[in-house]
């Protein structure tokens, strides 16, 4: 999370790749006892592009804690919508204790990359197992309001066999539900014995619009050649242009990821060097390319120290890596 007024990130090596960074960040807010109570929101909605029915859509950082979701074939979306507020040690990295909750978030400098791959979830997992206790704390009913729409959330416990988390968590009910973008979002909960009531809204992004990979429509399907750079550009939105960060993923079907960042200006390169077999695998391979416009709003609620909605709303396709 990013308090206002503590603007700095934290960073980790994922896999054998760039260094990247992420948004927890614990800043000085701490409290007498040693500890702080840390909130993290994320609404997320990935919609799929292709017209190729054997494909589905997901969104691009679906939490590990929440409940599985059946995907949806063909042009469609999924949605997700995940609260969590942990009660840790003020000593504890942010970004390890959100990693022990779920999926951690990642993200390069803008107008660079990093590749992220199924070795660096060993490494996160040997990272944790060193952490302190974190407790999921009950929030009461917790509700969140668009203009169009209001979501009680589902209260679920944490599925964690040890001691190191416990508790419970906050998601969406199903992966079809209504996230509206751009829109402004209204968190509440009537509290409980362990969180007062609270109240916060934050302001999600315009979903991406017409993508394009070089000459290619998104929707269409991509060609790319390893070597060589691919061109992506998309409607830049400049009400939001100073706050969103556009990321594109590139992911093989052996798991690994390139992923780069770029301001939200309508257009990024790719670079070929990270398009080869080295990161990807053996090629021709079948990818899929996704393209999100991410925002980080900081909030402020009673008895939460440190309060951050992620608003993460991408489109996704199909790519073909071959080599020229």
């Amino acid at each position: 999370m990013r308090p206002h007024g503590a603007l700095a990130t934290s960073c980790l090596l994922a896999g054998a790749a760039l260094v990247g960074c992420s948004a927890p960040v614990a800043g000085d807010a701490t409290e007498v006892n040693g500890v702080v109570t840390q909130g993290v929101v994320r609404v997320e909605r990935a919609i799929n592009l292709s017209r190729d029915a054997a494909s589905t859509a997901t969104p691009g950082e679906l939490d590990d804690a929440a409940p599985p979701s059946a995907g949806v074939d063909g042009a469609g979306a999924v949605t997700n919508v995940l609260a969590k507020f942990m009660r840790l040690s003020s000593a504890m990295d942010p970004e390890l204790a959100e990693g022990a909750v779920g999926k951690p978030f990642v993200l390069p400098s803008a107008g660079s990359c990093m590749v992220l791959s199924p070795a660096a979830d060993d490494e996160a997992a040997s990272s944790i197992s060193s952490l302190s206790p974190i407790e999921l704390l009950d929030a009461g009913d917790v509700t969140m309001k668009t203009e169009s729409t209001e979501m009680p959330l589902a209260a679920r416990a944490f599925p964690d066999v040890g001691a190191l988390v416990f508790g419970v968590f906050y998601t969406s009910r199903d992966a079809t539900s209504d996230l509206p973008a751009p829109a402004r979002y209204v968190f509440e909960s009537s509290g409980s014995g362990q969180l007062d009531r609270f109240a916060f809204e934050a302001d999600a992004p315009a979903g991406p619009e017409e993508v394009r990979i070089g000459d290619a429509e998104l929707a269409d399907g991509v060609d790319l050649d390893a070597g060589v750079g691919a061109v992506v550009q998309w409607r830049a939105d400049e009400g939001g242009r100073a706050r969103d960060v556009i990321y594109v993923d590139v992911t093989s079907a052996h798991g690994a990821t390139v992923r780069c960042a770029f301001k939200d200006t309508g257009r990024g390169v790719i670079p070929g060097s990270l398009l080869d077999p080295s990161t990807l695998g053996p090629l021709p391979a079948n990818a899929t390319l996704a393209l999100h416009r991410t925002r980080q709003v900081p909030f402020n609620a009673s008895g939460i120290d440190l309060g951050e909605v992620r608003f993460d709303l991408s489109v996704n396709g199909r790519a073909r890596i071959a080599a020229r």
